[in-house]
């Protein structure tokens, strides 16, 4: 059996021990702690060191809380801030609806504009003419000669035939008129027949639609005389005769000059100044000097009387 440290009879050998060597190692070491504690009280480190050593047993645990605190952020953040970010849409989505507010004004605004100035320029070109600003409201998507209507009608003074024009040039004539409301046949419409003239060479023919022409945005001027000098670049211009519009409209410039199939005649393919398909603010001219108030009728919508008789 092992040796006990204790002597005869079970009494402690305390002697025997103070006198062993792992007694005296003990005793080496807790003189060597019992030495730096005391210098670290004196110099007054203590604190440094015992928050130094605190502080490397809490990095895991800072470690671990950081990591889990994230996990929490990134599951339920967004049910958390959910309140917060649906009341920021709210306000974006009203600062967007005003700021939609102010661009429409703006247009609106920038739109009259342009059209007083324009109505003020042809003015100033046409003294005789009165005029009726219009926009237009709606076109037809499956017809090739680009009619149109517009928000002005016989309560505004327009008639049949009245001449249609923008600060370009003309655009077509008011084929159909009620009381708040006209149809627009185009000067790429094929029915359409319009006195027109040379301004270069003063040779006069008739401005009409053509169908393959008008794919293209042109019309063509027939009747012209196979001696006639028109050529690219001429101007034409409205002829004025028969009194239904007015002389020296603008129609369009000649792309081309060729002769006509029977051989009797030339014809000129004309593309027109104003922007037929593009237009969206236009002119009327319901009077002007000159007018055949004879042919210029007016067609309104008729009036049904409906009594309330049973």
């Amino acid at each position: 059996m092992g040796e006990m440290p204790f002597g005869k009879g079970g009494a402690p050998a305390l002697k025997d021990f103070f006198k062993t060597t792992r007694f005296r190692v003990l005793m080496v070491v807790g003189a060597m702690l019992f030495s730096f504690l005391l210098r670290a009280i004196y110099t007054g480190g203590i604190m440094p060191f015992l928050s130094s050593t605190g502080g490397l047993l809490m990095m895991p645990l800072n470690s671990l809380s950081v990591s889990v605190g994230n996990s929490i952020q990134e599951r339920f953040g967004p049910f958390l801030s959910a309140g917060k970010v649906a009341e920021e849409n709210r306000a974006l989505r009203a600062e967007v609806q005003d700021l939609r507010e102010q661009l429409i004004d703006y247009e609106s605004v920038k739109m009259e504009n342009e059209q007083f100035r324009e109505l003020l320029e042809i003015k100033e070109r046409n003294s005789d003419f009165l005029f009726e600003p219009a926009t237009v409201v709606g076109r037809t998507p499956d017809d090739w000669f680009g009619s149109f209507t517009i928000d002005v009608g016989t309560y505004h003074g327009v008639s049949l035939r009245c001449p249609v024009i923008t600060s370009e040039g003309l655009v077509g004539i008011v084929s159909e008129v009620g009381h708040g409301y006209s149809k627009v046949q185009t000067i790429l419409d094929a029915s359409v027949n319009i006195g027109g003239v040379d301004i270069q060479t003063l040779d006069t023919g008739i401005i009409s639609g053509d169908m393959a022409l008008a794919q293209q945005g042109r019309c063509k001027m027939g009747f012209l005389p196979r001696e006639s000098g028109a050529t690219l670049g001429d101007t034409i211009v409205t002829s004025g005769t028969g009194g239904l519009l007015p002389r020296g409209l603008i129609i369009g410039e000649i792309q081309r000059v060729e002769m006509e199939t029977n051989g009797l005649s030339l014809y000129a393919v004309v593309n027109p100044a104003a922007d037929i398909q593009g237009a969206k603010q236009v002119f009327v001219i319901t009077d002007f000097g000159g007018k055949d108030d004879e042919t210029a009728q007016t067609s309104a919508p008729a009036e049904e009387d409906q009594d309330g008789e049973e």
